[in-house]
């Protein structure tokens, strides 16, 4: 049995799943490795997810440990792109831990009485500045650290400038809102080059391949304030895996290192408890009805022959009309494929149930049970918008990718992945408005028409079902290989959590 804990470490992550769920693994390998309390607030809105998901890395006798995770609802408020409700919540909460009061999970009515270690560091969301503030003010008493979930290639290019100092000196000179100034500082391109030591030179407009709608308080008061957050933090956790891009790791780690701070790469993160596939079919009302269709497509079609689909929980596709030409393509050729449509931007094409209900080889689901699906021999392709999360999985589970980026990290994660790398395809004429300009590293231009994405569609499918699409699927297993020492006793990822231990 565990000691009891001497150290206590609150864990705040944005409700964004994208955010949450790789933190949830990373509280249970922290009370399994030392003896911790975990204060651990999320929102009321996935209380459940959240619960379900911690759960799928504990195996049985490993209950102690499961206990040092205290689970606290905050009040979020009712409008999805709420941050400041929770945020405020959270500041609440906070205060009283630190005077030694009861903190109440809004979601069960649970009072927690403070545990015999007092917090002796956070760590937040380095998307929620203003609960950032909350703990900042503590810094006497109280270490805070930022909480990374993102590929840390795209570190030079967006975190590691001061965005909201240089959105109010623009807001300043030309007489604008902070809103205003900040939006366009993120959004808008000019067609310059950037050049950053993790990612080859690229135009500003690639950063953006798809007219995302941003929401211009979200950028200003998330995006660009997320710099600040790295910038004062006493040091960053991510759950990116510092072998995924040992190059990045290496220039990051030597940014924080001339700072006097440091980073801890605590990825790949993957539940891998006796109950962590149960656990996660839990959480989707459909994945009978996925685990029957990847069953009955493993009988008709073989091992590899499904595809599917997801942009995530938060990004989706701005042209239907390429997406559509996109799915054309795949029942074209009789692939059956899985699509998840969790996102909050889901904006299906018309009449997609209809046609996809007519083709008969394909299954639709709000929630998908992502990594029983990667990890299901029938299927062989992840199309995803590249985010680190679920490509982390994707190489965890032995699945080889095909890129379609929209923003943030995906079109840096996209060039990693099918050049660097060469497990994956990327999408290029899916692009649309301003990110359809040419590509710095080979000079293409896209075409941008519809039948160029079926074009090019047509001829990636051909690939990747095909001989070259077999040598990504082998390079593929060496990657996940060595991604899957990270937590061994030497790893990366073992080593680092436990630095971070020892410092807090």
């Amino acid at each position: 049995m565990m000691s009891t804990p001497t150290k206590h470490l609150v864990v705040f992550p944005m409700q964004m799943w994208g955010h949450t769920r790789s933190v949830c693994t990373l509280a249970a390998r922290i009370v399994k490795l030392r003896p911790v309390t975990i204060t651990f607030f999320t929102a009321a809105s996935v209380y459940e997810r959240v619960k379900a998901e911690i759960a799928r890395d504990f195996e049985p006798g490993e209950e102690d440990s499961a206990s040092h995770i205290r689970l606290v609802a905050l009040e979020s408020g009712t409008d999805p792109h709420d941050m400041k409700t929770i945020q405020v919540a959270f500041g609440a909460a906070l205060e009283k831990l630190l005077a030694g009061q009861a903190v109440v999970c809004v979601k069960t009515g649970t009072s927690y009485e403070p545990p015999a270690a007092r917090p002796s560091a956070v760590l937040v969301d380095s998307f929620l500045y203003f609960a950032f503030q909350a703990a900042r003010k503590h810094r006497d008493t109280l270490k805070v650290y930022a909480w990374f979930a993102s590929s840390t290639l795209v570190f030079f290019g967006i975190f590691a400038q001061d965005l909201e100092t240089l959105a109010e000196q623009e807001a300043a000179r030309r007489g604008v809102s902070f809103e205003a100034a900040a939006c366009d500082l993120v959004t808008s391109t000019e067609g310059k080059v950037i050049r950053t030591p993790c990612m080859p030179p690229m135009y500003d407009y690639e950063f953006h391949p798809q007219d995302f709608p941003f929401v211009p308080a979200f950028v200003a008061n998330v995006l660009t304030k997320a710099t600040r957050v790295v910038r004062e933090a006493d040091g960053m956790v991510t759950f990116d895996a510092a072998d995924y891009s040992p190059e990045a790791a290496k220039a990051v780690r030597a940014w924080f290192a001339e700072r006097k701070r440091r980073i801890y790469y605590a990825g790949p993160l993957i539940p891998h408890g006796r109950d962590a596939e149960a656990n996660e079919l839990k959480q989707s009302q459909q994945s009978d009805k996925i685990v029957r269709f990847l069953e009955e497509r493993l009988a008709s079609h073989g091992e590899n022959s499904v595809i599917y689909i997801s942009f995530g929980s938060l990004f989706w596709p701005t042209d239907n009309a390429k997406l559509w030409a996109v799915l054309e393509t795949i029942m074209e050729k009789n692939i059956p494929f899985v699509m998840s449509c969790a996102a909050e931007f889901f904006r299906p094409p018309d009449g997609m149930d209809d046609k996809l209900s007519a083709y008969g080889n394909a299954i639709v689901a709000k929630w998908v049970p992502q990594q029983a699906l990667l990890e299901h021999p029938a299927t062989g392709w992840f199309l995803s918008h590249g985010g680190l999360n679920g490509t982390i999985e994707t190489i965890m589970a032995g699945i080889p990718l095909i890129v379609y980026p929209i923003d943030a990290d995906q079109p840096v994660n996209a060039i990693h992945l099918s050049e660097n790398l060469n497990i994956a395809y990327e999408l290029i004429e899916v692009r649309n408005g301003k990110g359809a300009g040419p590509i710095y590293r080979n000079g293409r231009v896209p075409i941008g028409t519809i039948e160029a994405v079926k074009s090019e569609m047509r001829e990636v499918l051909e690939r990747a079902f095909g001989e070259d699409g077999a040598q990504k699927r082998a390079r593929l297993g060496a990657l996940r290989q060595t991604l899957q020492s990270a937590w061994s006793d030497a790893g990366a990822a073992k080593r680092d959590v436990k630095t971070f231990l020892d410092e807090i």
